[in-house]
């Protein structure tokens, strides 16, 4: 009869980690788990796994989640206190002798898995996959105003012009949540102002604000003043 598997799931806080996974057999010696760590761009992040330093004899880091040399960052041996570096290695990687790698500098580009391959004593090998997101911070924005004279009940649009993309907006009217109505509306991705029309209420201070999971800048303020005569 085949031998019952147990799976478990639990969340772990770590600088960055966010989820652990990790399934067993009881008739196997191979363990294998998943992680997740989350970083801003720019930032330095340490993929961690707990519990590697006892009875360590070496291990591997791999780009990707196959187990392969031509994916090899790095290769540790104990024995040898040795550090052989792989085709991935992209002079970026810090490995220290617990098993766990720090990336510099982390771009975007370095979303994806990346796998750790151990080896224990009494035979024992686990393999971790380690998905690490990077999130992009945003850039500053800034406003546009369709006229640079406005006149009262004429149409005004204000414009928050961002360069990037799957974003969140948000409005401001004299360093206060914006409120709309049926006179003051947002475009469908918010990055549109449409105040139509213009009272002398509406006058003062505009900004918009941009932000994503890990930042948030907002615009440098904009004074809308109406235009007599």
């Amino acid at each position: 009869m085949e031998s019952p598997s147990l799976f478990l799931c639990k969340g772990l806080l770590l600088t960055a980690s966010l989820l652990i996974c990790w399934n067993w057999s009881t008739a196997a010696l191979l363990t294998s788990k998943e992680m997740r760590f989350s970083a801003a761009e720019g930032a330095k992040v340490l993929l961690s796994v707990p519990d590697q330093e006892e009875n360590l004899l070496s291990f591997s880091w791999y780009k990707g989640k196959d187990v392969n040399e031509n994916f090899t960052i790095a290769h540790y041996k104990k024995s040898s206190d040795s550090l052989q570096l792989g085709k991935k290695v992209s002079g970026r990687e810090e490995i220290y002798k617990d098993g766990s790698m720090m990336l510099r500098a982390i771009t975007p580009e370095d979303t994806g898995f990346y796998t750790l391959q151990t080896f224990k004593a009494h035979g024992q090998q686990e393999v971790t996959h380690v998905h690490l997101q990077v999130y992009k911070i945003v850039t500053k924005p800034y406003l546009q105003l369709n006229h640079t004279r406005l006149k009262r009940k004429s149409a005004s649009i204000l414009t928050c012009v961002s360069p990037d993309t799957g974003v969140d907006i948000n409005w401001f009217f004299n360093y206060k949540p914006l409120n709309t109505t049926e006179r003051i509306t947002l475009s469908p991705e918010k990055r549109e102002l449409i105040i139509s029309p213009v009272w002398r209420a509406d006058v003062g201070i505009y900004l918009c604000e941009v932000s994503n999971s890990f930042s948030s800048k907002k615009s440098y303020p904009l004074l809308m003043a109406l235009a007599y005569g």
